[in-house]
Order: C-alpha cells, then sequence, then structure tokens
C-alpha cells in the first residue's frame, strides 16, 4: 500500500510566496482602482466693498452770508436784536440748514426749546415758518405760510409756549443742493408779569436732522 505524498516544506514556502504576491497585487490593483476615481476641482469667487453714506448738516443765522457746524456746546447765537424785552415786543431772526456735499436728504424735527429762566419763558411765545423768498419779518407769517411752530394770527394769539413741543417736520435736500430757510418770531406776552424787568433768558433751540435713508 502506498503512502500519500506529502509536501516539502519548500514546496509550502512556494505557495505561500505566491499567495503572498497575489495579494500584494491586488492590494496595489486596489490602490490605483481609488485613484482611477478622483475627481478634477475648481471654484468660483465674488466679492464685494460695501461704504457708508453720510448725513451732515451746517446752518446760518445770517442768510447764508457764512455757515458752521454748530453743536450743542457751541450753539449759533441768533440775530434776535432781543435787548430790551418788554410786554408785546416782536422779534424776528432767520435760521438756515442745508446738508453738506455729499450727503443724503433727510428731515428736520425742531425740538423743545430749552432755557436758563423758566418765569420768563412762561412770558414768550414763539412762530416758526419755513420760507423761500424774501425777509424773515412779519411778512412770512401770513395765513398761506408753511407754519413748523405757531398758526397765522397775532403773535400771542398764534404763537405756542415758549416750552412747547413742536410736532411739525420739514425736508433738507441732499448734496447742499437746496436751502431750508426757518424764520423764528418771538414775542412777548402783553401781561408779562412786572417782576422779568431787568431779567434776562437764554433759550436754546436744537433742529434735529434725520436723514431718508
Amino acid at each position: 500500500m502506498r503512502h500519500a505524498h506529502r509536501p516539502r516544506a519548500e514546496d509550502r514556502s512556494r505557495r505561500f510566496a505566491r499567495i503572498r504576491a497575489i495579494l500584494a497585487g491586488g492590494l496595489v490593483l486596489g490602490v490605483g482602482g481609488s485613484l482611477t476615481m478622483a475627481a478634477w476641482t475648481d471654484s468660483e469667487f465674488g466679492q464685494a466693498t460695501f461704504t457708508a453714506s453720510s448725513f451732515n448738516t451746517e446752518s446760518s443765522i445770517n442768510t447764508g452770508s457764512t455757515w458752521a457746524d454748530s453743536t450743542a456746546a457751541a450753539p449759533l447765537v441768533f440775530a434776535f436784536s432781543a435787548a430790551a424785552m418788554s410786554p408785546t415786543t416782536v422779534k424776528y431772526a432767520p435760521f438756515w440748514v442745508r446738508t453738506k456735499t455729499v450727503s443724503l436728504d433727510g428731515t428736520l424735527a425742531l425740538q423743545t426749546a430749552t432755557s436758563n429762566n423758566t418765569a420768563f419763558a412762561a412770558a414768550l411765545k414763539y412762530r416758526v415758518v419755513r420760507y423761500s423768498t424774501g425777509t424773515c419779518d412779519s411778512s412770512q407769517f401770513s395765513a398761506g405760510a408753511v407754519y413748523i411752530v405757531g398758526a397765522a394770527g397775532l403773535p400771542a394769539a398764534g404763537g405756542a409756549a415758549l416750552t412747547s413741543t413742536p410736532t411739525v417736520t420739514t425736508g433738507v435736500a441732499a448734496n447742499q443742493s437746496a436751502v431750508t430757510q426757518l424764520c423764528f418770531e418771538v414775542s412777548m406776552n402783553a401781561d408779562a408779569p412786572n417782576t422779568l424787568q431787568g431779567g434776562s433768558i437764554t433759550a436754546t433751540w436744537e433742529v434735529k436732522a434725520t436723514s431718508s435713508s
């Protein structure tokens, strides 16, 4: 009876070498196969720069002869010639506002006046109109005027208390293209008390400007 041939050690070694070579080739093919699935890439980019707009105003108290960027700390002083006020005295003064160059348009809102003498303020009334031609005087306060404060009529009858809050706004043009001309009228009431004799008051108005956008 013949015995089955047993593979020698060297035959097994050669067989394992062949298996390892096949497996290595498979790994190489696998790597190569994965590389063939890669894709080309490309990108596109867009960019924009945004610049903020500007809104700046300036004012004049001498009908546009000079302009200034007035502040609460350094306000322009109205040309009221407001010395020697007495009952029924009426004073007028212009206050012009415009935007600066390269500025948006907007609206102007007169704020409540502040003062350093409450008793004196109670004896004063004022009106404000927007006008386009002529001098800032009584002629501007007609029935058809554009009233920012007060209404048509005698100063005392048509005026508002100095401490009243204005509610009417008006526009201001862009890019210094036009001037908003305001005329202020301030009068002392006929019944102003004698205790005000020799007294004084400093009243300050703010014209608050707001851009349209």
